[in-house]
């Protein structure tokens, strides 16, 4: 590796590393033609920031006023304010956590709505989930007899927008539904039972502004109960209402990867995280008249590619391809074979409008929140959703006629592509292992020794893709079944690791699990905002064992994290017990060895801080039982895995 940080105990890969180690060859051939071209990626903007600021590295630098920004350091241990190292490095970690949980409310706000909507008869959605909504109806108590589901819908969404913005003392009561008795009484005794997205992310920022809270311990209990406001009100909220819109995923075959790009066909890429226009577009251009306009402009059909979460979620109801993730956007549209790519929110980075200038792609925005200077924008409202069906129908025809435009002399499709099983919801996944008790019991065996959901962004900080694909292939090999979401889940997918046939790959007794049941070892369960139902399998594994679940097999892994969103992501583990084991150091300084005083040359104290502690050591493992371990390198990483589920196996007495 080319950039030494030994101050984080790590480094970062230069662009040959990332050549040399990228899994995807797509991936390789795509970078080094664009190098090659003279067109700029993530790559050489992240080589031209190189080397990074130390402070901002280790969360050292505090920008919560006007007054610095201020640099913290043993000479300069405190802020102008007088804020010390600990409350900033806190203050940053929270104000990341609520930012991320900001955009998943503005996610499941916009889907919340179009429940609301579609129950109205507004929106020309169906409710396609109606079992998701009287499953909802149930576990909230609403009486449902004699009601039709379009009414009960209007109401659990009422309960949904609740808890994402409630102002006043009052329970969440998505937590209450979900969440086990044990972590309740855990949260209320540690007194960090939220209120809503909007309030949490208020008081965060009210905590942590200038003349806020200096107790660096408050803002950590405010991190948990920030986490549970994310989980139980943004996740849950954001995934449950996409159920009870369009359904429940299940089980399917589908091909991904960059080759499923044609060059006679129309290619539209969809990108973002909310699928109720795309949902729409896909409608209009599967009618006769976008089918023929295609036709007509001498295409041969219209291929339809997904990236990140809206792609995850088109993959996982209808087995529609996905190409990539965040850090492949700019790579998709540089094989030149892209006509149009509609994005609505989030993870649209700015450098995919640059690519998108050089190779004449048509950019769509869909959403008020996420523009783009020089695309073109016909956003969808929730709140005023009755121009949806001519809106999505003028998105089909412009994506299709850019057709037309294409330069054909730029066209590089890497023939590549995987298979793979998608379509694991909670309830596809509990039939596969007939019944929650069905997999807890190939737990107890051994045949399968843990679960890890391993999920989250890229980060060019380690060589793209390498530590996803690296460590889960050490975990299946270890027995250790895999879920996965979002970013990770697309490297996962293209590396053919969500095949059934990757079951070759596993462990003798993952083998015997997934070639007796025709299925993969990963399982893609879809869309960052469904971490929830990798959750909801480990809390209701760990009541059928009648334990904790702090006391299972579980593990959380974050292998390239890059987004703030993540940060929820993790501590959300966390605060039901499990534990995280992260790719590359966060915004914490990492303890530095110091020679032991009197002590012989070789001689070192470990080296310690206070937040680093909390996290790592006894601190917040006393209050949730579970820790945070860092580790960039991925085959070390996994095996610091298979020692903490082999030692929860034992505290269980499993073999």
């Amino acid at each position: 590796m080319k950039y030494q940080y030994p101050q984080l105990n790590a480094e970062m890969p230069d662009r040959e590393d990332v050549l040399n180690l990228t899994p995807n060859p797509a991936s390789k051939d795509l970078l080094q033609h664009l190098h090659q071209q003279g067109v700029e990626t993530w790559l050489d903007r992240y080589e031209a920031q190189q080397p990074m600021c130390g402070f901002g590295l280790r969360g050292l630098c505090c920008r919560m006023c006007q007054w610095g920004p201020c640099r913290l350091s043993d000479k300069r241990p405190r802020g102008i304010c007088g804020r010390d190292m600990s409350t900033v490095i806190m203050a940053n970690l929270v104000r990341a956590l609520v930012a991320g949980m900001a955009a998943h409310g503005r996610h499941a706000h916009e889907v919340i709505l179009a429940v609301m909507a579609a129950a109205e008869g507004k929106a020309h959605l169906p409710l396609k989930g109606e079992e998701r909504v009287w499953d909802l109806a149930r576990r909230l108590g609403l009486q449902t007899q004699g009601r039709k589901p379009e009414e009960v819908a209007r109401e659990v969404a009422q309960v949904l927008l609740d808890d994402l913005s409630r102002m006043t003392m009052g329970p969440l009561r998505t937590l209450e539904a979900y969440a086990p008795a044990e972590r309740l009484e855990t949260w209320r005794t540690l007194g960090v039972l939220p209120r809503s997205a909007a309030y949490e992310i208020m008081e965060t920022l009210h905590m942590t502004t200038l003349g806020g809270t200096s107790d660096w311990m408050s803002l950590a209990e405010q991190e948990l109960r920030s986490a549970l406001a994310y989980c139980y009100s943004t996740l849950f909220g954001s995934s449950l209402a996409t159920e009870m819109l369009f359904g429940i995923p299940r089980p399917k075959l589908a091909t991904v990867n960059y080759g499923i790009l044609r060059e006679d066909h129309v290619n539209i890429l969809v990108h973002g995280h909310s699928p109720v226009m795309v949902e729409k577009i896909l409608e209009k251009i599967a009618t006769p008249e976008i089918q023929s306009l295609a036709k007509s402009l001498g295409a041969k059909g219209i291929v339809i590619g997904g990236m990140c979460c809206t792609g995850d979620e088109l993959l996982a109801r209808y087995g529609i391809p996905t190409v990539t993730n965040i850090m492949g956007q700019e790579l998709a549209l540089g094989t030149g074979a892209v006509d149009a790519v509609v994005v609505d929110m989030q993870c649209v980075i700015p450098g995919m409008k640059i690519i998108a200038d050089c190779f004449g792609t048509q950019v769509i925005t869909t959403c008020n929140s996420n523009r783009i200077p020089g695309a073109v924008h016909i956003p969808f409202d929730a709140e005023r959703p009755e121009t949806l069906e001519e809106d999505a129908l003028k998105v089909a025809r412009l994506a299709v006629e850019a057709f037309a435009r294409r330069d054909r002399s730029k066209i590089r499709i890497p023939r590549v592509t995987s298979r793979a099983m998608v379509g694991w919801s909670y309830e596809a996944i509990v039939d596969t292992f007939d019944g929650i008790t069905g997999l807890l019991n190939l737990l107890r065996e051994g045949k399968i020794k843990g679960i890890a959901t391993v999920v989250g962004c890229n980060t060019p900080k380690v060589p793209y893709e390498y530590n996803h694909v690296t460590v889960v292939r050490r975990l299946i090999e270890a027995d250790i079944l895999v879920t996965t979401t979002g970013c990770c889940s697309h490297a996962l997918l293209n590396a053919g690791l969500c095949d059934p046939e990757a079951a070759d790959l596993a462990g003798a007794g993952l083998k015997e699990v997934c070639r007796t049941r025709s299925i993969p070892p990963v399982l893609a369960v879809g869309g960052c905002v469904d971490n929830t139902r990798t959750l909801r399998l480990f809390i209701d594994l760990a009541a059928a064992a009648g334990v904790a679940v702090k006391q299972m097999p579980f593990v959380f892994v974050g292998p390239e994290p890059g987004n703030e969103k993540t940060v929820g992501q993790g501590v959300t583990f966390l605060a039901h017990g499990v534990s995280n084991v992260i790719g590359f150091p966060g915004p914490i300084p990492v303890p530095q060895p110091r020679p032991k005083e009197g002590a012989a040359p070789d001689e070192y104290e470990r080296g310690s801080n206070e937040v680093a502690d909390f996290f790592a050591g006894d601190g917040l493992f006393a209050k949730v039982g579970a820790r945070i371990y860092t580790e960039p390198y991925p085959k070390l990483a996994a095996q610091t895995i298979r020692l903490l589920i082999r030692r929860q196996r034992l505290g269980l007495g499993w073999r």
